[in-house]
């Protein structure tokens, strides 16, 4: 009867334990966007495979799908940088001058990739 009651007392802290973990880590774990990627190409994939779109047209969109994705993705860090050096310069610590070049250098190296 003891040896009963102690694998079932080790069995509920094993789970109480793990529960715990489980909720501890999972806020940590970041959201991935991969799941949607996927979910999009599996739509082209059944294009593809009723004959809708061609191999070679499949690849030229998930190309297309994934330029925009990374075009994106460097507008929002240009739109956070250019936000910083108004707020920079909101605070007077650039000059109009200083606060032109700086944005002149940005505007080149974000148009210039």
């Amino acid at each position: 009867m003891i040896l009963f009651l102690y694998v079932i007392l080790s069995f509920l802290y094993f789970v109480i334990i793990y529960a715990a973990v489980r909720l501890a880590i999972n806020p940590l774990i970041p959201k991935s966007t991969d799941l949607e990627n996927d979910k999009d190409d599996d739509g082209l994939v059944k294009l593809r495979d009723i004959e809708v779109l061609t191999d070679m047209e499949l690849e030229e969109i998930i190309e297309l799908y994934h330029n925009n994705s990374v075009n994106n993705k460097e507008k929002v860090k240009y739109e956070k940088y250019l936000k910083l050096l108004n707020e920079l310069k909101e605070i007077e610590f650039f000059t109009d001058e200083e606060y032109a070049n700086k944005k002149k250098k940005l505007d080149e190296y974000y148009h210039n990739q």
